[in-house]
């Protein structure tokens, strides 16, 4: 009778054991994690983004003059009404000479420190 006793006992602290050490094999192998990274050969592909910070009421005149100068946007921050664009560095540098845009900057590439 003990002896039953202790087996169930042992059993029931066994196969729990067993399930969570197979659930971190798989949570180990999870695709969703790649063991290798490519993401940084997609950076050095991609083309630079640039902010563009544009004064308040001024976002459709900013919008404008980049469709003229064929830079694409890419995102937009409304709150800090800023238009995130894509293209030549030129056509960007150019827009500063705007009295709608505050400043354009290239958007700052950013990179883990450790592999």
């Amino acid at each position: 009778m003990k002896n039953k006793t202790i087996l169930t006992l042992l059993s029931l602290l066994v196969i729990p054991t067993i399930g969570l050490a197979s659930s971190n094999a798989a949570a180990a192998n999870n695709q969703g994690f790649p063991l290798i990274d490519t993401r940084p050969e997609l950076v050095d592909q991609q083309s630079a983004r640039y902010f563009v910070k544009y004064k308040q009421g001024k976002e459709q005149q900013v919008r404008d003059m980049l469709y003229e100068k064929g830079l694409e946007v890419v995102e937009t921050l409304d709150n800090e009404r800023v238009l995130v664009v894509t293209g030549a560095s030129e056509n960007v540098e150019a827009l500063n000479d705007s009295s709608a845009v505050e400043y354009t900057e290239q958007e700052p590439i950013r990179k883990l420190l450790s592999p």
